[in-house]
């Protein structure tokens, strides 16, 4: 498989120059494994940790306790949403609108809600778009509405508070797909921005030999270049992910200098 033989081309700097007549599409799929696996750390740490937290409806729970009489004809359990009537019980806080036993088969979408349903959790951002949490997997312990209602001072707020917290945990698999989604994709943007400046860093060589390659093969090259740096990353991010990063641009920087110098003057004399 070519990739196999690609990784093995990365550690062998005496002859990678010559490695930039391979197929761009195929270094390419090369360059984007490479960078998965630089990323793989960040990438599980976010998947350990449940992705970025929501954040706002807790912490608007801890800004100020909401003076809600909750309905105590209904109660979360067993990942289920139960309430003997059909009302809805709709409440305001922070600018959220929450609606309990919601009964409505559309959402709207233009305005900030969390709505109960009975066998799943709806967030709607006001922005056309939406979050749907099933099961109530965020409550891992049952809400009695009445045991918050009798509860006074610190003990309702930490109540509210915990209410809160169930109820981002809820989105959480929402939460951790765009999450890695979005660090993917903005981490693979800064490799390509790294990769286009140092080529164009590379082409400088041009003017100390009588012939060098191309701009698009220097980007070849680098790929090429990569593999060291993207083990090394990995490796790194498992200990301390937030040096992962600097360990591949200070790997990728060096390593291309050296084999530059060492290796370049042979090549393109």
């Amino acid at each position: 498989m070519f990739l196999v033989r690609y990784f093995a081309y990365s550690f062998n700097f005496k002859n990678i120059f010559k490695r930039v007549d391979e197929k761009m599409w195929k270094v390419i799929i090369y360059f984007l494994l490479l960078s998965m696996i630089s990323l793989f750390p960040m990438n599980y740490l976010i998947v350990k940790e449940q992705g970025w937290r929501l954040d706002f409806i807790e912490q608007s729970f801890e800004s100020s306790t909401p003076s809600w009489e909750l309905p105590e004809n209904c109660e979360i359990t067993a990942n289920q949403f139960s309430c003997t009537t059909n009302i809805e019980y709709e409440y305001q806080h922070d600018g959220i609108t929450y609606i309990f036993n919601y009964q409505g088969s559309d959402y709207d979408l233009t305005k900030k809600q969390i709505l109960f349903e009975s066998n799943q959790i709806v967030y709607t951002n006001g922005e056309g778009a939406r979050m749907i949490g099933y099961d109530y997997k965020g409550f891992e312990d049952s809400v009695n509405f009445r045991e918050i209602n009798l509860k006074t001072g610190q003990e309702k707020t930490d109540a509210y508070i915990e209410l809160g917290q169930s109820i981002e945990s809820s989105f959480s698999n929402y939460i951790v797909i765009y999450t890695l989604l979005v660090n993917t994709f903005i981490n693979i943007s800064l490799y390509i921005l790294f990769f286009v400046l140092l080529s164009l860093v590379l082409q400088l060589f041009r003017f100390g030999y009588s012939k060098f390659f191309r701009y698009i093969d220097s980007l070849k090259f680098l790929v090429f270049i990569m593999g060291l740096p993207a083990m090394l990353s990995f490796l790194v991010g498992f200990v301390e992910p937030a040096f992962s990063p600097v360990f591949f641009q200070f790997g990728m920087g060096l390593i291309t200098m050296v084999v530059m110098l060492v290796y370049g003057k042979k090549e393109f004399a």
